[in-house]
């Protein structure tokens, strides 16, 4: 008689190189955040026409700010946990469909309010999408380049914002500002309609679920054509099955707490300092003196900064300690946010510390949800990485309404980054905390399970 042969798919996947299907998921997710670059920074780019256009007070656009972030907020938080139930793409291609109907319905509206409800709109898919694409990512990848992976696809997010600030300065000058919204509607559209046929679903989220054995059957193929037998058994040893708690509390409970709340803290402070930038920057640098040309290539600049920062800051935390490379990047984006404030303002030297900056604020985004991604087991990563997010976006509306209370009362340019420094410095103190107290994957109550079963179940990076 035939011996049974066992698969482990996180085994399998750790000890194999990549191969095309892993690298069609990683092309596919970047795919994805490019378009949600381009969509969750449209407003920063259209802003100043749209003043112009409606002939309105620059705050005034602060309650469409807001309610897109906010958006973003809600998506997330309530993306994960359906994410962990009904699967990674089912989300992803909703969300993108979503997002994606909903700007191009933005390009027709005729007051601010209109557009404030279709931007909250816009956010709910923006924010689904991002955690779960990221989630996907992560779990078809081996843990020897996981954070590389991860990160590879969220810089898509700031080479959206590049190409969403170039794209607008050539749609805005032919076709007005609802061109750009536009085109940031019927591109995830199109996206959405490939994701479809070409997006697979996580091998591990389909591990986790006896009825779905024939479609991890399936992928396995793909990723080692005959390697499987007849009877061959596909597990996955990297998931929590004994915990009857609910997923949010979970990630709240004992073993995952402190880790927790320091990455909602670090990433909360990090979404404020660059929502404050990407929503602002614009008006601020042509209220400083400087060209509407000007504002916008500087601040594409710092979404260029950011893209180069997302792919070296994956690639650091793959061969460094995750919490000291996220920690000096704290360190380095207070001092550029000292140096734009305390040095004068030309555009060469300002062009150059803006992608500097962007450069570390990116990578700290990226950073963190790739830390999540390692931090959490399967049955709860979607979770725990969407509301790590969640929680970040309702910084991120801090930071836009911020940046438009500093801007109505007066703040000057060097003033307001200045201020800056002071969420790194709380960024540094939080990954501190996460280093010390919960550097890894924590333990977690597993009622009936052995200490060996726990041990077993974690040692995965």
């Amino acid at each position: 008689m035939e011996a049974e042969s066992k698969i482990d798919i996180k085994t399998f996947l750790d000890s194999r190189p990549l191969c095309s299907f892993q690298v069609r998921v990683v092309l596919l997710g970047l795919l994805v955040l490019i378009l949600d670059g381009m969509d969750t920074t449209a407003m920063g780019f259209v802003a100043p026409a749209l003043v112009a256009d409606w002939k309105i007070a620059r705050v005034a656009l602060s309650p469409v700010f807001m309610s897109g972030l906010f958006g973003l907020a809600v998506g997330a938080l309530a993306a994960g946990p359906i994410g962990d139930r009904l699967g990674r793409k089912a989300v992803i291609v909703s969300s993108v469909f979503l997002f994606g109907l909903f700007s191009l319905a933005s390009s027709f509206a005729n007051d601010l309010w209109m557009l404030a409800v279709l931007r909250f709109l816009t956010g709910l898919g923006l924010g689904a999408s991002m955690p779960n694409t990221a989630t996907l990512v992560s779990e078809y990848a081996p843990a020897r380049h996981r954070n590389l992976m991860i990160t590879l696809v969220y810089s898509g997010f700031a080479i959206g914002g590049a190409l969403g600030g170039v794209a607008s300065n050539v749609l805005i000058e032919q076709y007005g500002w609802r061109a750009v919204l536009f085109a940031g509607g019927v591109l995830p559209i199109a996206c959405g309609i490939l994701l479809i046929f070409a997006l697979p679903e996580s091998i591990r989220f389909l591990a986790t679920r006896h009825e779905k054995r024939h479609a991890v059957r399936r992928i396995m193929q793909k990723l080692a054509p005959g390697i499987l037998l007849g009877n061959t058994v596909i597990r996955t040893s990297d998931d929590i099955t004994g915990s009857g708690r609910g997923k949010v509390a979970i990630i709240v409970g004992r073993g995952y707490f402190v880790g927790t709340v320091s990455l909602w803290i670090g990433v909360f402070v990090t979404l404020f300092t660059l929502y404050l930038i990407n929503s602002w920057l614009p008006l601020m640098i042509k209220d400083a003196g400087m060209s509407l040309s000007d504002a916008s290539l500087i601040a594409t600049l710092g979404q260029v900064g950011g893209a180069l920062g997302s792919l070296a800051v994956g690639w650091c935390m793959d061969r460094y300690s995750p919490h000291k490379v996220l920690w000096a990047t704290h360190v380095v984006a207070g001092l550029c946010a000292l140096c734009i404030a305390a040095t004068e303002r030309t555009f060469i030297t300002t062009s150059l510390l803006v992608c500097a900056m962007g450069y570390c604020m990116n990578s700290l985004n990226v950073g963190y949800v790739a830390l999540a991604a390692r931090f959490y087991p399967t049955s709860v990563r979607a979770t725990g990485t969407s509301w790590e997010q969640g929680i970040g976006r309702f910084g991120a509306i801090g930071g836009a309404a911020m940046g438009g209370v500093l801007l109505a009362t007066g703040w000057s340019f060097n003033a307001v980054f200045g201020a800056l420094s002071v969420p790194m410095a709380i960024g540094m103190v939080a990954i501190f905390i996460k280093s010390i107290f919960a550097s890894d994957v924590a333990s977690v109550d597993m009622p009936g399970a052995s200490s060996i079963e726990v041990a077993a179940t974690f040692a995965r990076e």
